[in-house]
């Protein structure tokens, strides 16, 4: 006998599984939040945040259904009972059991997974063509300013902690303002130890009233890949160049071919890449 789906029954049960969903992902987050849990990476937390916005979101667009569905569903009750008087009884279509509407349920998320899975994969394919293009042109800018900046590097007996030279200041800032740059941080080794790098932000520049470059003792990856850099072993920053990201590495040489310095250029996400004429 055929067996009828109910829009009604399925919509209320999509909408009770989004909203305890949504509340699941809630008190994870407010045990992750006062316990300090270190279960989730940053990424995996930027997921689930957006599995529970979309549950959210989607329970909201349910409960409105489930109105529409259940006017609906009265109307249509009347309908019945106007058209059953009189007759002992009536042929009804029986309603379709629940391992039914679990059948859709799933295939619903399957689609929805799908389209996701499809849209990031896009996504992905457009982030790193984006990418591909900024560090280019972020690497011939570089080239052209490559002399102005071992000019400036050159004049530095040793990175000063305070009171930067203002035309390495104004070389600093003549960078940032370009639309693809967001911030610059330029690296400089410690002639005395090599566990230690020096840094100087772009931002510091203007937050900073005696501004200058810190101290830093090596311990994350890029840090790493810069100190290797200027050991002569530049393979751990291209390898960084490799990933995709608005993120660039510049290694600066003198005219002995030595590495002096390192540049990382943080880019700008939302320029419009397509306006730029890349050279042959």
């Amino acid at each position: 006998m055929r067996k009828r789906v109910k829009l009604l029954s399925l919509a209320v049960a999509m909408t009770v599984s989004l909203l305890a969903m949504g509340a699941t992902l809630v008190v994870l987050g407010i045990f992750d939040e006062i316990l300090n849990w270190d279960l989730f990476s940053y990424q995996v937390e930027q997921v689930l945040t957006g599995i529970f916005f979309a549950s959210v979101a989607l329970s909201i667009f349910g409960v409105a259904i489930v109105f529409v569905l259940g006017i609906q569903e009265i109307v249509r009750s009347i309908d019945l009972l106007q058209k059953s008087r009189g007759l002992d009884e009536f042929d009804a279509v029986p309603e379709a059991p629940k391992t039914t509407y679990l059948l859709y349920m799933a295939g619903l998320v399957a689609v929805f997974s799908a389209l996701i899975g499809f849209l990031s994969f896009t996504n992905y394919r457009i982030t790193a063509h984006r990418t591909k293009v900024f560090k280019r042109i972020a690497t011939e800018q570089m080239q052209g300013l490559k002399s102005q900046f071992v000019q400036e590097i050159s004049r530095l007996e040793e990175p000063p902690e305070k009171n930067v030279p203002q035309t390495l200041n104004d070389l600093i800032k003549s960078v940032e303002k370009l639309s693809f740059v967001n911030s610059l941080t330029l690296y400089l080794p410690d002639t005395e130890d090599e566990v230690i790098i020096w840094s100087y932000d772009s931002w510091e520049i203007d937050n900073k009233d005696e501004n200058g470059f810190d101290r830093y003792l090596v311990a994350k990856e890029y840090e790493q890949a810069i100190q290797s850099a200027f050991q002569g072993k530049p393979e751990l920053l291209q390898a960084l160049n490799g990933k995709t990201g608005f993120q660039w590495y510049y290694l600066i040489r003198n005219a002995q071919n030595q590495p002096i310095a390192v540049l990382r250029i943080d880019g700008n996400s939302s320029e419009n890449f397509r306006e730029y004429k890349l050279g042959s």
